[in-house]
């Protein structure tokens, strides 16, 4: 018996060692610890009792707190409603006549539908730093998505216009791609913050009227759709540290990504655990592209020159160089190419780099454009510009990560950008024009999606044309002579290990593209396929 009991208290001593070293994410602690277990409305209202004891700041002391919230790198102020704007915080005075005036408090879920009572008044987690001028023409619109707008903001980077999301077809004032997700994580922190307030607010095109869900269902689908797309990102976590230290509360969807599919979506019969947190997408709520892996074993023999998935790029041990491409002749099946963003006053020039794990993008590796318009940098390293080979034709290219050994793919229509091991649709082509140095390269699938740079949230995706425009540098070869535009490779068949001949008669650069891993036989010599 004494026995016995000297276990059990060493097991439970056990159990509250491990309690205490549990932590959430973020430096958070166990500040979620009491909703763990919890599902649904149930998880909702746990993690209600849990922020909603802030701290209360003044309507003028936002002003002060913004500089610890709401900092660029550069030191000015983040504005979410232009692209164009550089303010200081003390641009805040004075009238606006247009973009770019002043700036001012915006509450996302404008005041006057809660009859500008306190603390939703000053909650600094919703009333952010924006441009006066687009926050006027906002007026106390709801968000939504408008296909015809009525007003733009510089660059269509806000829109103004009647809702084209299904559910709804009022007047609705339509944020930027990089940050509809900010602002839908915003509006579940509301939901959840103000779950005992919520249900009185006036938005009837909004609001349920009550306290779960809370808000119309086309609302609710659109903000998961949202959140989906423009994950949380650094900016958001920065800024939802520092809120903690002015307000003394979190924002719980910015430190668990996809905690609203939890409470709203397709896992609200998953428990919540705060410091064992899954937040692996649902099956079925993003499209497979479903390649075939296993290759023709009797393919056209004359395909489309896709490239070699295991090419030797030879590179300079100084360093590959690269020329910007000013023109579409210049791009050609064969060649190698690394995309590049060139750099504004915020973001240095940087070239793609390394698929970002389960979240489909890429990240971005710092370059250095000479003045003669060339790039000299290691490739294909982690961290590193990964070389891009092209192969298929003009108006269907197909484009090759060749470190990563994947194909680039648009599998859905959101700001991301996938890969597939085979090039075997028209997620996988691209149609690329050139005009005044920039490369538009359009996906064949999801036609109104192109390769861009979010320069907010360092990353290359996909975009409807609201981030920044990309330019090509082609690779040239060691001894500084361009690759050629005119490219004739030989024809080969490959063969099976045992023999067996699984291609016929193909170009060499696509001999063994999309083919399975193992060992072939390639002009009389054996090959590994990795």
């Amino acid at each position: 018996m004494l026995r016995f009991r000297k276990i059990t208290l060493v097991t439970t001593m056990l159990v509250l060692v491990l309690h205490a070293f549990a932590q959430g994410p973020n430096n958070s602690g166990t500040y979620y610890q009491a909703a763990t277990g919890k599902k649904g409305a149930a998880l909702k209202t746990a993690l209600y009792s849990i922020i909603s004891n802030h701290r209360t700041i003044s309507y003028d002391g936002l002003l002060t707190y913004y500089e610890k919230t709401d900092k660029r790198a550069d030191g000015k102020l983040w504005d979410m409603y232009s692209c164009t704007t550089n303010y200081t915080f003390r641009d805040n005075a004075g009238g606006y006549k247009k973009e770019g005036d002043c700036w001012n408090r915006e509450h996302s879920v404008p005041q006057s539908w809660f009859s500008k009572a306190s603390p939703m008044k000053s909650d600094i987690v919703h009333v952010v730093p924006t441009d006066g001028y687009v926050n006027n023409r906002r007026g106390n619109l709801p968000f939504g998505e408008t296909q015809k707008p009525t007003y733009s903001s510089n660059g269509g980077f806000c829109k103004v216009g009647p809702c084209s999301t299904e559910g709804y077809s009022g007047t609705v004032f339509e944020p930027n791609d990089e940050y509809k997700g900010d602002f839908a994580r915003i509006y579940f922190y509301m939901a959840t913050c103000y779950e005992n307030k919520i249900s009185s607010w006036s938005n009837t095109a909004v609001f349920a009227g009550n306290k779960y869900p809370a808000y119309k269902s086309w609302f609710i689908k659109m903000l998961l759709r949202w959140a989906k797309q423009d994950p949380v990102s650094k900016k958001e976590i920065d800024r939802n540290n520092a809120v903690y230290g002015c307000q003394q509360n979190r924002n719980p969807f910015v430190d668990y990504p996809g905690l609203e599919e939890y409470i709203w979506g397709g896992k609200q019969n998953v428990a919540f655990s705060y410091d064992n947190y899954d937040n692996s997408t649902d099956p079925g709520t993003d499209p497979d592209p479903n390649p075939d892996p296993d290759p023709n074993p009797d393919p056209d023999p004359d395909p489309n020159p896709d490239p070699d998935p295991n090419p030797d790029p030879d590179p300079n041990p100084n360093g590959v160089v690269f020329t910007l491409v000013k023109s579409e002749t210049e791009i050609n099946a064969g060649s190698y190419y690394i995309l590049v963003f060139p750099g504004n006053d915020k973001v240095k020039s940087c070239a793609l780099s390394d698929l970002t794990d389960g979240k489909n993008f890429y990240t971005s590796a710092d370059v250095t454009i000479g003045s003669d318009e060339t790039i000299t940098t290691t490739v294909d390293e982690k961290g590193k510009p990964h070389q891009l080979l092209f192969g298929g034709t003009k108006g269907a290219y197909t484009i090759y990560d060749v470190m990563g050994k994947v194909y680039l793919s648009q599998t859905s229509n959101d700001n991301k950008l996938y890969t597939a091991t085979t090039a075997s649709d028209n997620k996988t082509k691209w149609s690329i024009s050139v005009e005044a140095g920039y490369s538009h390269i359009i996906n064949n699938n999801w036609t109104s999606r192109e390769i861009q740079f979010n320069a907010s949230n360092p990353r290359f995706a996909c975009y409807t044309g609201s981030q920044k425009d990309l330019m090509l540098y082609r690779r040239t070869v060691t001894d500084g002579i361009d690759t050629p535009t005119t490219w004739q490779p030989t024809r080969v068949t490959v063969y099976s290990i045992t023999g067996i001949a699984v291609r016929r008669n193909v170009e060499r650069s696509v001999a063994l593209a999309g083919l399975p891993k193992g060992i072939y036989i390639l002009n009389g010599k054996k090959v590994v396929v990795n």
